[in-house]
């Protein structure tokens, strides 16, 4: 495709506009609709005369009038399929036992009808240009389930307490912008939001809160025909300024029973800004305040939950609950994409000087995502080489032991490391300059795109400041000998034999981009126009040079930070992300990813730089967070309570480390965990490399199917698999006994096999079981007496005592299918389990093959469990005792949970 000049992409973008506005206009979209606007306009194009396509598309520069390439046109049909065609439901509601004796519709059934929403109409107005029609009214809905379950203002006193569980990067802001307006219009008074613990984040928030709530400085909403000044909030903070009790007495706003303005404060989560506000109020308000007060808690599970004894709480926890109780009529609504931390609270936890814990009681609503949603399940899928590039093993060294030969001027990063790391940081990994050179060529693909806009790099591969700083100058050499190598040779068609640089590049976009539709000689060339446009950028409590993302030009940044960029805050057009940090914690994992959003346009090369551990950290945490919400779904058709959701949470099988450390358990030798197996499936995805593991394992299947053969049970043969129904559950349980595992992992931390809670589970158990001993396509056989199967052929990485399963599965695709009724067959595996009434032991002969160069095959034995879903579910609990080693990971761990009593700026 031909390159677009700038002062060309103006009739691009008004084309746009205009298709936009009509398909806005439309309740309903078929799939060809788009088709039919774009073919209507390009017909129109090529036969309407230039001078009255300038006055259709509102253009004054009659030059920028032009016909659209056929790849622009492409393009243009693309960006609006990705927004228009853009499916969404609402969320999903869990309520509490008191909270259902209430007025649950107040607020769709009264006031709203009463109020003139005007706070609202704003929003939603000014919104239509960012965010397709199904997503606006979805929004709407959402929010007015929220405003529901809060209170009428006009009522009595009140306090409510709720949580909103959105995914991360997924538009939370968005969602509570609407309900803050929406409270606003019902007469809610003083709204304070609570916006993560970084200067960055709360700044980032208020401007986002200015633009669509208050109007400031006649942007955002203020810019709209129907803005009204006199009804602008009063808002106590502004973007550069937190909460000061100076400029709170400045504003005059402290007698709040005459206010008919709604105040607006947005402030960082800090002790010293919570304590500001609270000596503000209680300077001018004796008693409680006689108004209604919203708080949104932004990164709710970050800082503001108490961790230590309630007779103690910490005081970020202490004060927000001293806030709440400052306010005849409160309701406290807690948004997080990780409710982990939050359903951990004791419900019945309170005291007479603070008031009630934080414990959502009243309340969970489960945001869902929009499709358009670049997120989690479409990055770590089970195959997910397109978006994951894994870091080399041998680029990074997790930490050096007493004999290891680790030295600072060998090429491997040290994981985990201390804040004097940066005295030995020389050089960076290979695949970090890889990363910066696909920053570079996404830079320019965007352009080429008509899609001019900022672009980001995150650079996340430390807590502390110190290596930060050491890392951006590193990054800066680097990036400054290719922009040297660039303005040198780019220009010339065989630069990159003069530029092992050039070089680079084009490597890097051969490997990379697959079935870009440029060539590298046409990247190359816009690549030589952008390079200096390019900025690098460290983001931590001691910057010099913040960053910003500029209205009147494109910003094109690489961004090295920790902290101040793992919760809540936005990197613009990020594209590439480069990934060290590790931690065992889900809500830590998960809130360190910048790179989940929405990336219209390009997601196709978008790229996430990671080791093959955190990347199957990834996996594991992605299956648990759509079991639990799974679950939630499935309380609320129970009719289920919050409390119940938080009991769920906590015997989830894959929370085994979160329980350990909420609890503080890491002090101790004996730990005492609890389980809930149901509708869950486990595998041996790791299989012990010992030959006399191997060896005992083969002996055992043999003899487990001679026992099944002996006994006579049910058998079938099912596409050349084996099943036998209705076994009785001491012949599993003498399989599992005697199965030989990997054995340095007894809490199931990394391999997520729990086996001492199966093991619980089947001596506890009651129900017969069905066993599958499934068929394959390997080159070897399985014969035992009459019963025959060709081995299943799996590839596996060779760990130091294991080998590990590819993609995380030893079986493949709905298992449990092979026992169900042809009805049930299209279910989802997590469906059927649902239809079950018998756990199902699944038998893998499996033949092993190396993942990387198929050097060895070998003969070696697993199975899955499939648990089903019952609803009286049996809990197992199990004692732990764990080794020193073991010991010493969790307290490794802990120590990098960045949340404590008071949050310190140490990154």
């Amino acid at each position: 495709m031909q390159m677009i000049e700038e002062k060309n992409n103006e009739m691009y973008e008004r084309v746009k506009e205009k298709i936009s506005k009509n398909l806005e206009e439309q309740s309903v979209l078929q799939e060809d609709t788009i088709i039919k606007e774009i073919k209507e306009w390009k017909n129109l194009i090529e036969v309407t005369p230039p001078i009255y396509l300038k006055t259709i598309l509102g253009i004054e520069d009659p030059e920028a009038i032009r016909p659209l390439l056929e790849d622009e046109w492409k393009y243009l049909q693309n960006e609006l399929e990705q927004i228009f065609i853009v499916r969404i439901t609402t969320g999903i509601l869990v309520t509490g036992e008191e909270q259902r004796t209430r007025d649950l519709s107040w607020w769709t059934s009264k006031k709203q009808l009463e109020s003139d929403n005007y706070y609202l109409t704003n929003y939603m107005e000014y919104m239509k240009r960012d965010l397709p029609p199904a997503v606006l009214n979805t929004i709407d809905e959402d929010t007015n389930a929220i405003m529901n379950n809060l209170a009428d203002p006009d009522l009595g006193p009140f306090s409510r307490y709720g949580m909103v569980v959105g995914h991360v990067q997924s538009g939370k802001t968005s969602n509570y912008a609407a309900l803050i307006c929406k409270a606003a219009d019902a007469g809610y008074r003083f709204i304070v939001v609570i916006a993560g613990a970084q200067n960055n984040l709360r700044d980032q928030t208020q401007r986002r809160l200015d633009e669509l709530f208050v109007g400031a400085n006649y942007k955002g909403v203020g810019k709209l025909a129907g803005f009204k000044k006199e009804k602008m909030p009063d808002s106590l903070t502004n973007a550069d300024n937190d909460f000061k009790i100076e400029t709170a007495k400045a504003r005059q706003t402290t007698n709040f029973e005459n206010m008919q303005l709604p105040i607006l404060v947005v402030i960082k989560k800090h002790t010293k800004t919570l304590s500001h506000l609270l000596e503000w109020l209680d300077k001018h308000y004796n008693n409680q305040v006689d108004k209604a007060m919203l708080v949104i808690d932004d990164e709710s599970d970050y800082a503001s939950i108490n961790t230590k004894k309630e007779e103690n709480p910490t005081v970020i926890n202490e004060k927000i609950r001293l806030l709440l109780q400052k306010f005849k009529k409160s309701a406290y609504v807690a948004y997080t994409a990780t409710p982990y931390a939050n359903i951990f609270i004791d419900h019945e936890a309170g005291n007479d000087d603070a008031g009630r814990d934080l414990f959502p009681s009243d309340f969970i609503y489960a945001l869902e995502a929009p499709s358009n949603y670049f997120g989690a399940e479409k990055i770590f899928n089970q195959d997910n080489e397109k978006y994951v590039i894994e870091i080399p093993e041998e680029e990074v060294i997790y930490e050096p032991d007493e004999e290891s030969s680790y030295s600072p001027n060998q090429n491997p990063f040290l994981i985990k490391h201390k804040k004097e790391y940066e005295n030995e940081l020389n050089q960076l990994p290979e695949s970090l300059h890889d990363a910066v050179r696909l920053f570079i060529i996404n830079i320019a693909i965007r352009n080429l795109r008509n899609q001019k806009k900022h672009n980001s790099m995150l650079i996340h591969i430390s807590r502390f400041t110190e290596v930060h700083i050491k890392v951006k100058k590193l990054v800066t050499q680097y990036f400054e000998r290719i922009k040297k190598e660039i303005k040198a040779y780019g220009n010339l068609s065989n630069g990159g034999q003069y530029s092992k640089d050039i070089k680079s590049l084009e490597d890097t976009f051969n490997t990379r981009l697959k079935d870009i539709e440029f060539d590298f000689q046409t990247i190359k060339r816009q690549i030589c126009m952008i390079i200096d446009s390019i900025l690098i950028v460290d983001v931590h409590q001691k910057a010099k040079i913040p960053l910003v993302y500029r209205e009147d030009i494109q910003t094109n940044a690489i961004v090295i930070g920790g902290l101040s960029l793992s919760r809540g805050f936005t990197l613009e057009g990020l594209s590439v992300s480069y990934f060290l940090r590790t931690t065992i914690y889900y809500d830590t994992l998960m809130q360190m990813c910048r790179w989940f959003g929405y990336r219209i346009g390009y997601e196709d090369i978008c790229r996430v730089y990671l080791t093959e551990d955190m990347n199957n950290k990834f996996g594991f945490i992605i299956d648990a967070t759509n079991d639990l919400i799974s679950r939630l779904n499935e309380m609320r058709e129970e009719n289920l309570t919050p409390e119940d959701f938080g009991l769920a949470v906590r015997l989830h099988p894959d929370s085994l480390l979160q329980v350990t450390a909420r609890n503080k358990s890491k002090n101790t030798e004996d730990v005492y965990l609890k389980m809930n197996l149901d509708g869950q499936i486990k595998e041996t995805r790791w299989i012990s490399n010992k030959q006399d593991d191997l060896d005992a394992n083969e002996v055992l299947l043999e003899e487990t199917i001679q026992e099944l053969q002996l006994n006579g049970f049910n058998h079938d043969l099912v596409e050349n698999s084996h099943v036998w129904k209705d076994v009785d559950r001491t012949i599993i349980q003498r399989f599992v006994n005697n199965f030989q595992l990997y054995k340095n992992d007894p809490l199931g931390l990394k391999s997520r096999m729990p086996i001492e809670f199966i093991k619980e589970y089947i001596k506890n158990g009651k129900s017969d079981w069905d066993v599958v001993l499934f068929n394959g396509r390997g080159n070897t056989e399985l014969k035992v007496h009459s019963i025959k199967v060709i081995r299943q052929l799996r590839s596996v990485k060779q760990k130091q005592h294991y080998y590990e399963v590819k993609n995380r599965q030893l079986s493949r695709g709905t298992p449990e299918k092979i026992i169900m009724p042809d009805k049930f067959k299209k279910l989802s595996s997590r469906d059927m389990r649902k239809k079950m009434t018998k756990p199902l032991l699944m038998l893998h002969a499996l033949e092993l093959e190396d993942e990387d160069n198929q050097t060895y095959k070998f003969n070696a034995v697993g199975f899955s469990i499939s648990f089903p879903i019952s609803k009286d579910s049996y809990v197992e609990s199990v004692k732990v005792r764990i080794n020193n080693v073991y010991k010493k990971q969790l307290e490794e761990a802990y120590k990098d949970e960045e949340v404590g009593e008071d949050i310190v700026h140490n990154e």
